[in-house]
């Protein structure tokens, strides 16, 4: 959500469906990193396949924003929908056949995780609002508030860590939406939409090495406040816990 340029880098698109007995997940890009980064720490379809780091899955790729999705919402086992440059309100074709796509796989119980952008297409697609934050951009590493669990949040933790990058935030939730934590900086900051369908404001699949350069190209907007953003990154995140709860959220689907 407005996290950082958009490129023009095709994705592959490969079916979801296969004789093997792997969990196949279907990676909704919603806009490619321009060459400058990419080339620093790689891409959304690396990254995902580092941070959830199982054999067991596989992982296909959509490029949404040339129109790629699939015709079938249960063709895969699970979905997760990146990051973005855009917002989801903006008038794009692409947008609208994406929350389109959401209401189907909610409707058909299909998991979805959705991750900043992502989590925000969620709640825009199921009923809820998104604007542009009051409290201006969230951006280093900030610390999540556990506020409900479900049995797919083990193992169990107070709190949780993350890099952020958005100036958009949900700020009208769906009625069947529930809050499972909450940040100083956003209070819908993880969200289960529906039992099957979860949204997460923060970005468990950063690179500490992404996140700096894109901190740094935002020095001359934010100024002095990129100092300490970069200076949250040089400890560990929560990121490996968000993964076991991404799989175990889609496992239980």
């Amino acid at each position: 959500s407005r996290g950082w340029p958009p490129s023009t880098t095709t994705a592959n698109t490969s079916p979801c469906s296969s004789q093997t007995t792997e969990m196949h997940i279907g990676l909704l890009v919603c806009g490619d990193l321009p060459e400058r980064y990419s080339a620093i720490a790689g891409d959304f379809p690396e990254w995902i396949e580092t941070l959830l780091r199982d054999d067991g899955l596989a992982q296909v790729v959509f490029d949404v924003t040339a129109g790629d999705l699939p015709d079938d919402s249960s063709g895969c086992d699970a979905y997760i929908i990146s990051g973005s440059a855009s917002s989801v309100y903006e008038d794009e074709a692409w947008i609208s056949d994406l929350k389109e796509f959401v209401r189907r796989a909610a409707d058909r119980r299909v998991p979805v995780f959705g991750i900043c952008f992502g989590h925000q297409i969620l709640a825009e697609a199921l009923g809820g609002s998104v604007e542009r934050a009051e409290n201006g951009w969230g951006i280093g590493v900030h610390t999540m508030r556990v506020v409900q669990r479900r049995s797919w949040m083990d193992p169990q933790v107070e709190s949780v860590d993350l890099a952020m990058s958005h100036q958009d935030q949900v700020v009208e939730l769906p009625e069947t939406a529930v809050v499972l934590g909450s940040s100083d900086h956003c209070e819908n900051y993880l969200v289960e939409y529906t039992p099957t369908v979860v949204g997460i404001q923060g970005h468990p699949e950063f690179p500490a090495s992404f996140a700096q350069a894109l901190y740094e190209d935002k020095r001359g907007e934010l100024g002095e406040v990129v100092d300490d953003a970069i200076a949250s990154i040089s400890t560990p995140t929560d990121a490996a816990l968000i993964a076991q709860w991404m799989k175990r959220l889609f496992a239980d689907g």
